[in-house]
């Protein structure tokens, strides 16, 4: 049987609720970590953008930028976590819409993450090889998978959610979809540039990798007790 508390707002949430919550809440963490170390990996990348200069600073960080791969699977793989534990929470909050796109565009951004570091990892291997033809097909196809696309999508969509259920403070919700909106246009900008990367990219990264911690100790906060449970329902 679930045992509820109440929180100051008269909202309650089951110990299965509060598991899932912190879940959620690892997830997120965890993906930030493993991120973050991917990105520290991969270095400021090469001093051009021609598939010379490519090759040659592949070559160069060859340990680092497999390395690199390896944390960026397990971001994912902590992303596939954080999805999964917060999308029932939101449906037992009455958000079944919100919930279902939650998980879908979890599964999206999961999934082009995953074609991203393919890519990423056969580019070292074309380097090794001196194939510069397929060097500069993978640094673009690495470069140009929509990605951030998914990142605003789900940034956007778990924003509603913070604002739909009152899982979490409403000023995070609103701060998120400001969020998204620059993913969004951040993400235009790359269709519409001439080089995989431009220069807001770590801006980007930062922007993301920020509203994912402040999202993770919230969510760590809401199932922290019976004076910071969340609406989850009946768990």
């Amino acid at each position: 049987m679930s045992i509820a508390c109440t929180s100051s707002s008269g909202m309650t949430a089951g110990v299965t609720g509060r598991r899932a919550l912190r879940t959620a809440a690892l997830g997120a963490f965890g993906f930030d970590v493993f991120y973050v170390v991917h990105r520290l990996l991969q270095g400021l990348g090469p001093d051009g953008d021609t598939p010379a200069a490519v090759a040659a600073f592949n070559v160069a960080h060859r340990s680092a930028l497999v390395a690199g791969e390896v944390a960026v699977g397990a971001a994912l793989l902590a992303a596939v976590v954080f999805v999964a534990a917060l999308a029932p929470v939101i449906r037992k909050a009455g958000q079944d819409t919100l919930a279902t796109a939650t998980t879908i565009i979890g599964t999206v951004f999961v999934a082009l993450g995953f074609v991203s570091q393919a890519a990423e990892t056969a580019l070292v291997g074309a380097a090794d090889a001196a194939d510069l033809s397929a060097v500069l097909a993978l640094n673009q196809l690495q470069g140009r998978t929509p990605v951030v696309w998914s990142i605003a999508a789900l940034t956007a969509v778990v924003s509603l959610s913070v604002l739909r259920t009152g899982l979490l403070p409403r000023w995070l919700g609103a701060g998120g979809l400001v969020a998204a909106g620059v993913f969004a246009l951040g993400s235009t900008f790359s269709v519409l540039g001439r080089t995989v990367e431009g220069g807001s990219s770590l801006f980007g990264v930062g922007l993301f990798v920020t509203w994912m911690l402040v999202l993770a100790v919230f969510l760590w906060r809401a199932a922290g007790g019976p004076a910071r449970a969340a609406t989850v329902g009946a768990c």
